[in-house]
């Protein structure tokens, strides 16, 4: 019998450094010749920078990252014939990455969690492929710092970097759940109710325990690391119950936020723990391989990254990978297509086709409006299954899927048409934290755009691929059609996006929408040849944004030192980042402060923590309040209504966006929503009205809502959106509008006041007439909103811009009810005192 191997074996030659050569001398598949030409680059440039500690790789979606990992991989394992380890995001990824090794000819080996670490690993024979959680958890095969016979690794390959961020803090991140773990919920946030009694926010503390609001809070800095013993000891009679878990965290819950909503008691790192992990620290090489993303910061928050590494990436310029998308967005042309009613139609006319349809939506309230044309996969466990069917050919839906932006690959036929609803949303109790944390800045923005562009990534996986994309939902559309955010998409999708707005422009019904998607499936050559040219006209290379990556830098920094015990170090760090020439927005400016007072509690210096949490409340007040009240900042004096309205509308490329997010923004504006869903609403139309607003409320002292008109007036607005329609207005309600009479009396001084209550009707007791308080009743509010609708329809109507738009907006608030000057007597109406049937 010929034993192959021996033969190989005999007639072994020098192994092959050179990761080209290594591809050149392997066996292929059938309908492989070559690399691509950005796989060749990237490759080449990697061997001429092969002894640097971290190098980050970016290739475009579908453009063979996992094939220029594992030819490293083989590489670095041919030089050093030491341990190499292969990281992706999913089990399903791992038999994906054996699957395509084997197709090379690449030694790889999958890791078990049933069995010893391989024995070919161990001794630098073989890739090992594995998930990041098979790495990174307490009772790692790999070994944590302090226990004997740590793995030790020449390389570690980290696939599919930039969607590994969520899954590595998962892997340090310890949920209670208020329903299988009530008791322990319950307990947990027990400790800290006096912590939100001293900031004045005890109510929304009970309610959010409760599960009657849907808010997100942390627990103060300054209680947690009072508390921390009393949290521990709590948790350790439980631990068995989170056996990977507890190890990370008993040690290092000084280095954690601790947040509550009404599903969990959620404790995650600040940053993930990963240098816990000397496989994973000591490592002399670590290559991060990522998709072309806008944003690559968090690959130095969350693994600790050399950020002149990850702002001098090894890309290509070259188009290879980047799939066709014909992505349509008739709402934001002056279409009048029933798009909810014409997606569902062609997504079953699609799916009968037997080519994938899915659709992804926000939230599992939003899948189930799809319910009637589509398989709601819910639950991770029923999603895996779904998409494996999808995958394999089985099934072709129509399939919704509920925040689900990464970790489904749908190549080929798998996902012919993807149907996105709705702007994404935080997935987990942390995500919803940056989410409330940054809303409003840059970093918001930018971490959206990193979302939509995963979600429009799932359809199609490269080059040769297609798929028909279709974008609805108010919020998604109006958040696209801003400037400022579509400027964060990567330069492919913004072409596409592009592209599909011209296509959009030219369908004026729903026979045509039908007939321009089937250009894409039916593989039209005008259509792939338009696509072609204008991806090489538009596409560029992204440049690296050194501030933020600055900024990540001195956060992980910052963390590093503060888990070495080295307080003040950490402190000077992020105190000269802070006074030094970068222009950050505020928000970020006060999440760095907001880290600067962790470290000064965990210091036990709590005065300098809370002097540190004051100037980063005042900076952003999405934060932790202090325990001392900030001074009250008075808005701005009004501009003119018709600058401000103008300049909103400007902020918009596409202005159709501009009414899909007032749309969004009136819908809340019902007695259905939550309290803080209305006051939010409430604030924001005045904006788009040109009128200067906010929140305000600070435990019953001020107004829910202040709007301020010009002529120096105030409508002081109490908005209890949910009164019962028969109840009259109150003596405790007038009450609390006397309270925030007299705080706006006292922070505008030379201001005359309207106080203003939301009701059903202008009806009150005896009691609580006297004076001129005024109902703003929900009639008069749906009138206000049609008027508003009115207006801002005519304005996005108009093709005007600059001074020509704002004489146009001037001329039609002349005669408009919504001019700043009529709004109280045109929309507001005296209390009267109940008549003895009311």
């Amino acid at each position: 019998m010929v034993d192959f191997k021996k033969l190989r074996a005999e007639a072994a030659r020098t192994k092959a450094i050179d990761p080209l050569e290594i591809f050149r001398r392997q066996p292929k598949p059938p309908e492989i010749n070559d690399l691509y030409t950005s796989q060749a680059e990237v490759l080449n440039e990697w061997h001429k920078r092969r002894a640097d500690r971290d190098i980050a790789i970016k290739l475009h979606t579908g453009g063979g990252k996992t094939l220029v990992g594992l030819l490293v991989g083989q590489s670095i394992l041919n030089e050093t014939g030491e341990p190499v380890l292969y990281l992706v995001p999913t089990k399903q990824l791992v038999k994906q990455t054996i699957n395509k090794a084997r197709e090379y000819g690449i030694d790889a080996t999958a890791y078990s969690r049933s069995i010893s670490l391989d024995q070919t690993f161990d001794t630098g024979q073989t890739i090992l492929i594995a998930s990041y959680k098979a790495l990174f958890n307490g009772k790692s095969k790999f070994g944590l710092y302090g226990q004997p016979d740590a793995k030790k690794a020449a390389a570690i390959i980290l696939d599919d970097a930039h969607v590994a961020f969520s899954t590595v803090r998962e892997s340090f991140t310890l949920e209670i759940s208020s329903e299988s773990s009530k008791s322990l919920y319950q307990s947990l946030c027990g400790v800290f109710r006096g912590a939100f009694a001293n900031i004045d926010r005890l109510g929304t503390f009970d309610d959010v325990v409760s599960g009657k609001e849907n808010d997100l809070l942390e627990v103060p800095s300054w209680d947690w690391q009072e508390k921390q013993d009393a949290v521990r000891q709590l948790l350790r009679s439980n631990a068995n119950d989170f056996d990977f878990l507890w190890p990370l965290l008993r040690d290092n819950l000084h280095l954690c936020h601790a947040l509550i909503n009404r599903r969990s008691f959620t404790i995650t790192p600040i940053l993930p723990l990963v240098n816990m992990f000397p496989t994973f620290s000591e490592a002399p090489r670590r290559i991060y391989m990522s998709a072309t993303i806008s944003d690559d910061s968090e690959i130095i928050r969350t693994f600790d990254a050399d950020p002149a590494s990850v702002s001098s990436p090894l890309a290509s310029r070259s188009l290879a990978g980047i799939s066709e998308r014909m992505i349509l967005i008739p709402d934001l042309k002056n279409s009048k297509i029933d798009l909810p009613g014409a997606a569902k139609r062609m997504a079953a006319d699609v799916a009968k086709k037997n080519v994938g349809v899915v659709i992804l939506t926000s939230s599992d309230h939003r899948a189930k409006t799809w319910t009637d044309c589509a398989v709601f996969a819910e639950g991770s466990e029923l999603a895996e299954q779904y998409i494996d069917q999808l995958q394999r050919g089985a099934s072709s839906g129509p399939i919704v899927f509920s925040n689900r932006y990464d970790g489904i690959d749908l190549p080929g036929d798998s996902c012919r048409l993807l149907i996105m609803d709705g702007l994404p949303g935080g997935s987990t109790a942390y995500e919803t934290y940056r989410r409330i944390a940054f809303q409003g800045g840059s970093t918001f923005s930018r971490m959206l755009a990193q979302k939509v562009e995963q979600g429009i990534g799932r359809g199609a996986r490269g080059s040769g691929d297609h798929c028909i994309v279709i974008l609805t939902g108010k919020d998604l559309l109006a958040w696209i059609a801003r400037k400022s955010n579509f400027d964060f998409l990567t330069s492919a999708t913004r072409a596409q996006i592009d592209m599909g707005l011209s296509i959009s422009n030219d369908v004026q019904d729903e026979y045509e929408f039908t007939e321009t998607a089937g250009k894409c499936l039916d593989r039209d050559r005008d259509w792939i040849q338009y696509h072609a040219e204008q991806l090489a006209d538009t596409v560029t290379t992204e440049e690296p944004d050194e501030i933020r990556l600055r900024q990540a830098a001195v956060e992980r920094k910052a963390f590093e030192c503060l888990r070495r015990g080295l307080h003040e170090t950490a402190l000077t760090k992020l105190d000269r980042f802070l006074g030094g020439p970068y222009e950050i927005d505020s928000q970020s400016r006060g999440w760095l402060l907001q880290l600067s007072a962790k470290i000064a509690f965990n210091w036990g210096n709590g005065a300098l923590g809370q002097k540190h949490q004051l100037q980063a409340y005042a900076a952003n007040p999405n934060l932790t309040r202090p325990l001392s009240r900030p001074p009250y900042r008075p808005l701005n004096l009004p501009s003119s209504q018709d600058q401000a309205i103008c300049k909103l509308i400007e902020g918009y490329q596409m202005r159709l966006g501009h009414l899909k997010s007032f749309e969004e923004t009136v819908s809340y504006l019902t007695p259905e929503a939550t309290s803080n869903q209305f006051e939010q609403a409430l604030a924001d139309l005045a904006k788009y009205i040109g009128i200067p607003s906010e929140r305000f409320d600070d435990n019953g002292v001020g107004p829910d809502v202040l709007w301020l008109l010009p002529s120096n007036t105030g409508l002081v607005i109490e908005a209890k959106s949910r009164k019962k329609e028969k109840n009259a207005f109150t003596k405790e309600q007038h009450g609390q509008l006397l309270v925030a009479a007299e705080w706006f009396a006292k922070e505008y001084p030379g201001y005359s006041c309207v106080r203003v209550s939301i009701h059903p009707h202008s009806v009150a007791t005896r009691a609580a007439v006297a004076g001129a308080s005024h109902a703003l009743t929900y009639e008069s509010l749906a009138l206000m909103i049609s008027e508003a609708r009115a207006l801002l329809s005519s304005l996005v109507g108009t093709h005007v811009s600059g001074d020509d738009l704002l004489g146009e907006c001037a001329r039609l608030l002349e005669s408009s009810s919504l001019k700043a000057v009529h709004i109280a007597e045109r929309f507001l109406v005296p209390f009267q005192q109940s008549t003895p049937d009311s």
